[in-house]
């Protein structure tokens, strides 16, 4: 590394080299040749997301791609979806086919589970290697990830895209519920919600928050207008649920009698 270099970077604001280091690493890593993974899941964090260990003893967050499962902290069907996982892989041998990592380090990819001597197969005929991602689908535990779907062979995008049609014409894991909330709906949903009641805590003005996040003010009042939507759609499915009267319902939900109203006779 040159002199002159390292002169430049000792008079650049901190944060501009925390930036552009960032901003190459995730340049260099987003995309990556094709390569594959073989060792032992270790580790089930949710429903698709493992930590494999090679025969070196590195170990690997792997992503599972193609597919998002229900959320941890809360989402219905995410402790199922985690055991479904545990249950396929968990200290067996895989194989993770990725191109990328994401955002948060993790290799994304197709993972598959090493079949041979599993005492089931030893009684039915099984394919030497499962498609874990797949059989998440198939459970009723994930949704197939159109977003990057085209990040897919055309061969397993048709698989995945048929198996979550079939799920759902059984009514089978997440599909038995009426209207299942996809994890990306969720995760955004839990976010503006977040963004809502720091707003109200703090008490500041629209503008003098849309500044603390660094955005504009319209931006800020959508997302406030979403939060507060979600919401009242919230509310008016708890009290649907509740058998209570709109009085004794608002007193144990702590909710307004005056809101309430106005969420279940809209104008």
């Amino acid at each position: 590394m040159s002199l002159s270099f390292l002169i430049f970077l000792k008079h650049m604001n901190y944060r501009v080299i925390i930036f552009v280091w960032f901003y190459f690493l995730f340049a260099m890593v987003s995309s990556l040749p094709a390569a594959t993974i073989k060792g032992k899941v270790v580790k089930v964090a949710d429903g698709d997301t493992v930590t494999i260990i090679d025969s070196k003893g590195f170990k690997y967050r792997v992503r599972l791609a193609g597919i998002d499962a229900p959320e941890k902290g809360g989402q219905p069907y995410s402790e199922e979806s985690t055991k479904s996982l545990k249950w396929l892989v968990y200290n067996k041998g895989v194989t993770a086919d990725y191109t990328k990592l994401d955002r948060y380090g993790r290799v994304v990819g197709k993972v598959l589970v090493d079949q041979t001597g599993d005492a089931f197969c030893l009684l039915v005929e099984c394919s030497r290697e499962l498609d874990v991602g797949l059989e998440q689908i198939k459970a009723g535990l994930a949704w197939h990830y159109k977003r990057y779907e085209k990040e897919q062979s055309v061969k397993d995008r048709d698989y995945y895209a048929s198996a979550e049609q079939v799920a759902k014409k059984k009514h089978v894991g997440l599909w038995s519920d009426k209207n299942p909330v996809p994890p990306w709906k969720w995760r955004r949903d839990r976010r503006l919600s977040s963004l809502k009641e720091v707003f109200v805590q703090k008490g500041s003005k629209e503008k003098k928050y849309a500044q603390d996040l660094g955005i504009e003010v319209e931006r800020l009042k959508s997302f406030l207008g979403e939060a507060i939507k979600n919401e009242d759609e919230a509310i008016k499915k708890a009290f649907e649920a509740s058998g209570l009267e709109e009085e004794k319902f608002a007193e144990e939900f702590k909710v307004s009698p005056e809101r309430l109203k106005s969420i279940l006779n809209p104008k």
